[in-house]
């Protein structure tokens, strides 16, 4: 399965990982962007192609944004010359987008997001949004083979209701897959082949997604957990039904956040790590570790503050720390997008399936005292 803001990933280091890129970008726009549309994002990733072959570490990421608006052109480099000033060659890029952010570590590498938008879209959050979002997902390489998406995110801002002030529901999901072994003794196909057991299937996540979508604005993040995993129990055909045979397939967890203008509710069941990150302060999340399904106990919650200009990271595996990296990297005043892509790019500690999802506050400041 390949959502549609998941971001495919090419190593640029030849003509012919332009090409590729190229179509695949043909590839996200078709049934989105117009012919002209279109025809600039080629021009877009060409250029960013060109600019990133032979740079080391440069890396392209093409996705559709998560509401369908445009496409997400993501590009970093891992250049130790780096310099401590604004980048002087993206004229080209920016005559191409009609979005482009950049961000600089001097040293480290430049990150890049340029934006082709849908006619009539913006990249700007709904009017009266309590957040701004943005991620970053991406397979694990497979050398060649099919990407599988095991690692998903996805949020939700409600409007203002009645008396009920506007507040916003955040899932991710950490898949995990089977070893070589626990593969053998579950997920032998009729002909005899083994294959990887997958906990997290496609259809797991449609329907958890689903699930999260149904519930009712403001309602406890420890609740949606709670219908998750009820909906889920039992589903042999998802993997998840309570058999100590399917115990050894991998584990998974998934968690929820619950947000509003002045504070977040957090649960899991997992190991989906994240924080609320202030300006000089990080307050971690909890978690507890568990398989989806699988756990009797009602998931422990964490109710935290966070005000006008707070971040919240949360994160898949195989990454460390990256609220410290946030703060490290100056990401307070950067596009959350691109936020997400610098701590993709120097938080990764592993190849797997990542998902980097980054929340800002948007309520206003209050206004100072005259």
């Amino acid at each position: 399965m390949f959502p549609d803001h998941g971001h495919r990933r090419i190593a640029v280091a030849s003509a012919g990982d332009i090409a590729a890129a190229r179509r695949i970008a043909a590839e996200r726009a078709d049934g989105l962007l117009g012919a002209d549309e279109a025809a600039r994002l080629d021009g877009l990733v060409a250029a960013l192609g060109a600019r990133l072959c032979g740079r080391p570490g440069g890396t392209l990421l093409i996705g559709r944004m998560s509401h369908g608006t445009g496409i997400d052109c993501l590009a970093y480099d891992r250049d130790p010359a780096t310099p401590d000033r604004p980048v002087p060659d993206l004229d080209e890029v920016a005559a191409w987008a009609d979005r482009v952010h950049t961000h600089v570590t001097p040293g480290i590498g430049m990150a890049l997001l340029a934006r082709v938008m849908r006619s009539g879209s913006t990249e700007q959050p709904p009017a009266g949004a309590v957040a701004q979002a943005g991620g970053v997902m991406v397979a694990r390489d497979e050398r060649g083979g099919e990407e599988t998406f095991i690692d998903h995110w996805f949020v939700r801002c409600d409007p203002q209701t009645g008396p009920e002030p506007p507040c916003g529901l955040a899932v991710v999901i950490d898949g995990d897959t089977a070893t070589t072994q626990e593969a053998g003794q579950h997920g032998r196909t009729a002909g005899g082949e083994r294959k990887a057991a997958c906990r997290v299937t496609p259809a797991v996540v449609r329907q958890i997604e689903r699930v999260a979508a149904a519930t009712v604005p403001g309602l406890p993040a420890p609740m949606v957990v709670n219908a998750i995993r009820r909906d889920l129990a039992g589903r042999a055909g998802f993997g998840l039904a309570p058999d100590r045979e399917l115990v050894g397939r991998g584990r998974s967890a998934v968690a929820v956040l619950r947000f509003d203008a002045g504070s977040v509710d957090y649960t899991a069941l997992g190991t989906v790590a994240g924080a609320v990150v202030r300006r000089q302060e990080i307050i971690s999340l909890s978690a507890r570790w568990n398989m989806v399904g699988f756990n009797p106990l009602a998931p422990a919650s964490v109710h935290l503050l966070w005000g006008p200009g707070d971040h919240v990271v949360l994160h898949t595996g195989c990454c460390a720390r990256l609220p410290a990296l946030f703060l490290r990297r100056d990401l307070h005043g950067v596009e959350p997008t691109l936020a997400a892509l610098v701590l993709l790019r120097d938080g990764v500690v592993c190849d797997d399936d990542h998902a980097v999802l980054v929340l800002r506050n948007l309520s206003p400041a209050p206004a100072a005292d005259a």
